[in-house]
């Protein structure tokens, strides 16, 4: 099998409990060539060696993707989205959130291939038809889309699944807006 056409790109912090058990699941991957990134977010575990160990290209940025919330953004969002009733406030000045989307970005800028996929840590691959998706890569599609298993039954079955869409051109398109899972088109607003 040919080296895949695509790398797979993480965003981790404080992930060495479920790190090993993706990584594993990546194993064929790893096996013909595949490239996986680990963008290190300022963890204090073991995931960095984890990541090492296992042969990932590790990054590590501690918090540069932290954004501080200052006083004039808290009253916008708390005047625009407080409940009438609500005496409390959304956020404070001095509040933190972290970029997901700036740092999936960033991650996926430190791969080799064009074409990315983006799990989160904590799931893994129980199917990974690499030579299919090095096709549909090859015949030009710029996004795939993919079952996502969210839970299983006590023999196995699938009880929750939804369509997932983390694999992309990165290229053509780019993570966007507070909530890491918003993939939009490059030079679109």
């Amino acid at each position: 099998m040919e080296k895949p056409k695509f790398s797979i790109c993480l965003i981790a912090r404080n992930e060495e409990n479920t790190l090993p058990r993706l990584l594993k699941s990546l194993q064929d991957f790893k096996s013909c060539g595949g490239e996986v990134v680990c963008l290190d977010t300022g963890s204090t575990d073991k995931t960095v060696q984890a990541a090492k160990d296992w042969g990932c290209k590790v990054e590590e940025v501690g918090d540069r993707f932290v954004r501080y919330v200052d006083s004039q953004m808290a009253k916008k969002i708390n005047r625009k989205f407080k409940a009438p009733l609500d005496t409390g406030e959304i956020v404070k000045d001095g509040d933190k959130n972290f970029d997901f989307a700036s740092a999936r970005n960033y991650a996926a800028s430190l791969a080799s291939n064009n074409f990315i996929w983006t799990p989160d840590c904590d799931e893994i691959f129980t199917k990974l038809n690499i030579e299919e998706i090095d096709k549909k890569i090859e015949e030009g599609f710029e996004q795939l889309e993919f079952n996502f298993v969210f839970a299983h039954g006590p023999k196995g079955e699938e009880l929750i699944k939804f369509i997932q869409c983390k694999a992309y051109d990165r290229r053509k398109l780019e993570w966007r807006g507070i909530i890491h899972e918003v993939l939009s088109p490059i030079g679109i607003a």
